[in-house]
């Protein structure tokens, strides 16, 4: 059991990591004139640093759980620091009742498998409810289903063993936005999810895909309250791949908030 005071000091470090990486955000939107992520605007943000357990901890204001199911395994080679691996039928749950309009998902994967699941939104378990909100891999390509439109895929390859950053946004009379390392990569007209009775998400499932589980790593899963913009997305992501060579999550946001000053 750990003591009190190495949880207080997780609890402490966390908190840092998430109010430094809202403010470098803040500081470069401050000088840029665009919006600005608030903690607020965070549904749920998971570093999946912990290493150990089978749990992982929100590091947004809502505090939500997400638990380690089937063999979902800790890695040391997430993206940022640590990761979750997935091979078989593991995944990820997170109980929570996401937003169904107007919101950004967003993560990252690292596969070589051409036509897995990656993440979706659930009623009850796999098979015994509705799905929506589906990420999967198609062919090698990312594909996604925001219910009750229909699926859709980009052009874009994920599936060559490389770190992507994967985000959807959809926003109220303007559609479907997919974007890939930050890049715009696809377009869908249906603005919203009429799956409104959902009471999980599942990291590392879909089962729109050929393969329903997730064969690699996940990190850094994260659901917004709001259409994030193009310049949002490519700064939490930017803020996620300057951290890779650094020695953890704090020192890389303080160099980044100290350039940008």
């Amino acid at each position: 059991m750990r003591s009190l005071p190495n949880l207080l000091e997780g609890e402490i470090m966390k908190f840092l990591v998430l109010s430094m990486l809202l403010f470098s955000l803040m500081v470069v939107y401050a000088n840029t004139g665009a919006a600005k992520i608030q903690e607020k605007d965070i549904f749920f943000y998971f570093t999946f640093d912990e290493g150990k357990g089978d749990e992982a901890k929100d590091i947004g204001p809502d505090k939500h759980v997400a638990t380690l199911n089937n063999g979902a395994k800790w890695t040391k080679n997430g993206k940022i620091k640590g990761g979750i691996q997935f091979s078989g039928n593991a995944y990820v749950e997170i109980v929570a009742d996401v937003p169904e309009k107007d919101f950004t998902m967003a993560l990252w994967i690292n596969t070589k498998n051409s036509g897995v699941g990656v993440y979706s939104v659930l009623d009850g378990p796999a098979g015994a409810g509705g799905h929506d909100r589906h990420f999967y891999i198609q062919g090698g390509n990312i594909c996604f289903r925001v219910w009750r439109g229909a699926g859709w895929c980009t052009t874009t390859k994920v599936s060559d063993g490389k770190w992507h950053h994967i985000a959807l946004v959809t926003e109220t009379g303007e559609g479907q936005d997919a974007y890939v390392d930050g890049k715009a990569v696809g377009h869908f007209d249906y603005d919203h999810s009429d799956f409104n009775w959902q009471k999980r998400v599942w990291v590392g499932f879909s089962n729109d895909a050929g393969q329903d589980y997730f064969d690699g790593i996940i990190d850094e899963p994260a659901y917004y309250n709001r259409p994030l913009m193009e310049k949002e997305i490519k700064e939490a992501m930017n803020y996620s791949a300057q951290a890779v060579s650094s020695k953890g999550k704090l020192a890389t946001t303080w160099s980044n908030i100290k350039v940008n000053y």
